[in-house]
């Protein structure tokens, strides 16, 4: 097998890594960047174990590419502050970690990059490019691969030929001529006007090349091709500036590459507070794990305990500030406040993963340490570890952070919450974290919001999980034996009406067949694989035969029976509870989400939808007490645009819909038609969300000019509402984030893009997250006091189910009249609005009862 040099753009990861991390330091100098890139660097080294390593940087000044184009790179934004000192720090650790780093004055990374890279073929050695810059996409072949860096910091996605043809519909060898002819905003490269990534992919697949498309530019009609032959000098000029180098006057030296003496670099890395990241090199390199002796220093060594003795011996002080915990079933991690770090050897299987017959399990481990921290304890993800402890519902254990759901709050849009998507993985990397978000979250005015609402849900939320969700198995089985018989009489009656017997209904390509060839039915639209027959497709021609009507029956009953039945049949346990998982960190509007199974998504649009909250139930002797807020983000609208029309109807606790039918009919409340309430309703809650009149005349069925008209007289009888989305709107050019009224934020990102309908999206984010936001928050903060109060106030019923703007409470028969009510109060309660929160409180045995 052929050994590895990867090979890494430096500048890249840097980059990355300090837009990916928040601030940290050590000793006043900024080291976030230099965190994120050791962490992507490591796990390319834990991941594909290279024997070689080079580390490419950018010379600060001009290159060669300038002689040929002064704008190269012209109006990059400046390097910010806190990354540039931070280049210094990561050369230091890496020279002292003796990889190889080199820079070449008047070239970049890459145009090295591109001549080892050929140099490593030239000696049998396999490249391996680390960087997130698809320029070096054109230097993949056989024995040249790129591992290039997606969002956050763990996500690597490895290209090699096949890999680059299937992402971007072009080779390795046209990736220059991709360059050439859409051009490359990042670096200024102009490219041809007009001419995006999939033009220019289109062209390529047509031509196979730049040169070939420039040569047939006279044949190609209109816009296209009049830009090609008007702008051929500045695509040849374009593809020549996106050209890597691949014979600069540099040598590989492989001496200098190893990774033979990592293990030095490892008093660097703590100098620099780095760690959790000297740990992973010690372990990659195999160096042994050093004894503590005497006083904790500034970066003491890792301590193993083996043996639930040295474990409490590790215990012993008094510890009243809070210490770090990280945990799995494969490892237990602890610092403590003093600086104190431990390793806990845990039993797998017979044996401990450090050899030692006497290990313990994380389990045991961990129920050790707690009780013993006074100060409370820091970890991420908290519910994981509760779960991993198998710990009772209502234990309370003293967690003062969960950096996961810090990480959140400062960027909701993050799809990796994991660990070591931070730069760690351990207990130290933990403490480092924290540290770093206490000051993030109180800069960013969030931390109120944390300790008082996203901190204490965590175990709100694990309360739940753990309790579960009573289900009855016996209505569960009678529903699909009912939905059973009515997908095979469907099955029959659509076989009977196509005339075609025995063909598979859940086949897209089968069922197309037999409508668009045999029954000869119009097409609507073709996919790769054949006709579409999607629902919207289906509804679109339901009209022309009466199969179709029955196929769209199938469907729905087909479903409830496999999605739900089937699914909540399985996840019963054995006293006949669903154990839900609520995801606190899942969204970006600040919504909890339910998984595995969604108990959010039980359809209740149809009968027999909704028959399935009859399976619901709560447990003998008990009942569900259900709260409802009637209209929480129109009433979220009406405090915070000020809009004093709406306001009046919420005051006066008119139904909201017939009064805005009646405002922009122009005709009294008692003449609002249901049609015209229908549509009132949804021109409410779509202006929440930004809509536009296309979007409601579809909503509606109505035209766009009748829709657009709705939009125009709605915001003349609510110009209040109208000005508060057009602030929202100027508030997020201007600060980069929408706000709530409890302060999460939601970074807009969106509103930077180049592409229109990015920014209009961006707006539509802008307008609606502080109602949405809000309405989140405050259902957030109801369950924290409505399961707060229910302890102090020493009731057995307890939170079982939140769904959107709804709380589901099981408790005993004879605590229903008081949790009712404390129910009720909480939720009209948890914060003071100009006008009134309404709750909806309802009591049933099942979920279908109480709605």
């Amino acid at each position: 097998m052929k050994e590895t040099c990867i090979l890494v753009d430096g500048h890249s990861l840097m980059y990355r890594a300090f837009f990916g991390l928040p601030p940290m330091d050590a000793d006043g100098v900024p080291t976030n960047a230099v965190h994120g890139f050791m962490s992507m660097l490591l796990k390319a080294f834990e991941d594909i174990r290279p024997q070689y390593c080079m580390v490419l940087f950018d010379e600060h000044g001009p290159v060669f590419r300038h002689d040929s184009f002064a704008a190269y790179k012209e109006g990059r934004a400046p390097m910010p502050e806190d990354l540039i000192p931070q280049f210094d720090v990561i050369k230091d650790v890496l020279n002292n970690l003796n990889l190889g780093v080199m820079s070449l004055p008047g070239y970049e990374a890459d145009d090295l990059i591109g001549t080892l890279s050929q140099q490593c073929k030239q000696k049998g050695i396999r490249a391996l490019i680390l960087t997130g810059d698809k320029d070096d996409l054109q230097l993949v072949d056989d024995d040249v691969q790129v591992l290039f860096t997606r969002k956050g910091l763990s996500e690597t996605v490895l290209f090699d030929p096949a890999g680059v043809k299937d992402a971007f519909g072009i080779t390795p060898e046209q990736v220059t001529d991709w360059k050439g002819l859409m051009g490359d905003p990042s670096d200024n490269i102009p490219g041809v006007p007009g001419v995006g990534e999939k033009t220019a992919v289109k062209l390529l697949q047509e031509y196979g090349s730049m040169d070939k498309v420039l040569e047939n530019a006279a044949t190609i009609k209109g816009k296209l091709g009049e830009r090609l032959r008007e702008f051929k000098d500045q695509a040849l000029l374009s593809r020549k500036l996106a050209t890597i180098i691949r014979d600069l006057p540099v040598t590989l030296s492989l001496k200098d590459a190893t990774l033979d003496k990592l293990a030095d670099g490892i008093p660097t890395m703590k100098r620099y507070q780095l760690n959790s990241a000297s740990e992973r090199v010690r372990k990659f390199a195999g160096a042994p794990l050093e004894a503590v002796s005497g006083q904790a220093s500034n970066a003491p060594d890792w301590q193993q305990l083996n043996t639930k003795e040295e474990l409490l011996a590790f215990l012993t002080l008094d510890i009243k500030e809070p210490a770090a915990i990280f945990a799995n079933h494969e490892e237990v991690s602890i610092v403590l406040p003093d600086g104190r770090r431990a390793q806990v050897g845990i039993a797998s299987g017979q044996q401990s993963l450090f050899d030692t017959p006497a290990g313990l399990t994380a389990p045991e481990a961990l129920r050790l340490i707690l009780p013993k921290l006074k100060g409370g304890f820091i970890t991420h993800h908290a519910k994981q570890l509760f779960h991993l402890m198998n710990l009772p519902a209502d234990s309370q254990p003293n967690l003062v952070f969960d950096t996961m759901v810090g990480a959140y709050l400062h960027n909701p849009q993050e799809k990796n919450y994991s660990l070591q998507n931070f730069a760690a993985r351990d207990a130290q990397g933990v403490m480092d974290l924290y540290k770093a978000q206490v000051k993030q979250l109180e800069e960013e005015g969030m931390r109120r919001l944390f300790d008082e609402i996203e901190l204490p849900l965590t175990q709100v939320l694990y309360d739940m999980e753990a309790l579960g969700f009573q289900v009855d198995g016996k209505v569960l089985e009678k529903l699909g034996a009912d939905f059973t018989q009515q997908t095979e009489q469907l099955r029959a009656d659509i076989y009977e009406s196509t005339g075609v017997k025995g063909f598979n209904l859940n086949s897209p390509q089968q069922l197309g067949k037999v409508l668009f060839e045999t029954l000869a039915l119009p097409t609507q639209r073709k996919t790769k694989s054949g006709y579409s027959t999607d629902a919207e497709v289906l509804e679109a021609i339901s009209p022309l035969h009466p199969a179709i009507q029955m196929i769209l029956d199938y469907r729905q009953v087909n479903k409830l029976n496999s999605t739900y039945i089937d699914a909540l049949l399985r996840k019963m346990d054995s006293k006949g509870r669903i154990h839900s998982t609520f995801d606190q960190v899942g969204t970006s509007t600040g919504r909890i989400s339910s998984n595995e199974p969604n108990l959010q998504n039980i359809p209740v649009r149809t009968a027999m939808g909704r028959d399935i909250r009859r399976a619901f139930v709560a447990k003998p002797g008990h009942v569900l007490i259900d709260g409802d807020y009637s209209q929480i983000e129109l009433r979220i609208l009406a405090h915070m645009s000020g809009d004093e029309a709406m306001q009046d109807a919420f005051i006066k606790d008119q139904d909201i819909h017939t009064r805005t039918a009646a405002e922009i009919n122009d005709v009294e409340l008692a003449d609002v038609s249901p049609a015209m309430r229908s549509d009132a309703k949804a021109v409410n809650f779509g202006i929440v969300y930004g809509i536009s009149d296309f979007g409601l005349a579809r909503n509606i069925g109505t035209s766009r000019k009748r829709a657009g008209d709705f939009i125009s007289r709605y915001f003349e009888r609510y110009p209040g509402v109208k000005n508060f989305m057009d602030s929202a709107v100027k508030l997020g050019y201007e600060q980069g984030y929408a706000q709530t009224l409890f302060g999460r934020r939601r970074i807009l990102n969106e509103l930077k893009s180049g592409n229109a309908n990015t920014r209009n999206f961006g707006e539509r984010i802008a307008m609606n997250t502080p109602i949405q936001g809000t309405a989140a928050d405050i259902i957030k903060a109801a369950m924290v006091q409505v399961a707060q109060r229910l302890r102090e106030g020493k009731y057995e019923a307890r939170l079982v189910l939140t769904v959107h703007d709804e709380l589901i409470i099981e408790a005993p028969k004879e605590e229903t009249d008081a949790v009712r009510r404390l129910l009720g109060d909480v939720m009209e309660g948890v914060i003071k609005l100009s006008v009134p929160l309404k709750s909806d409180i309802k009591v049933g045995y099942s979920w279908y009862e109480t709605k």
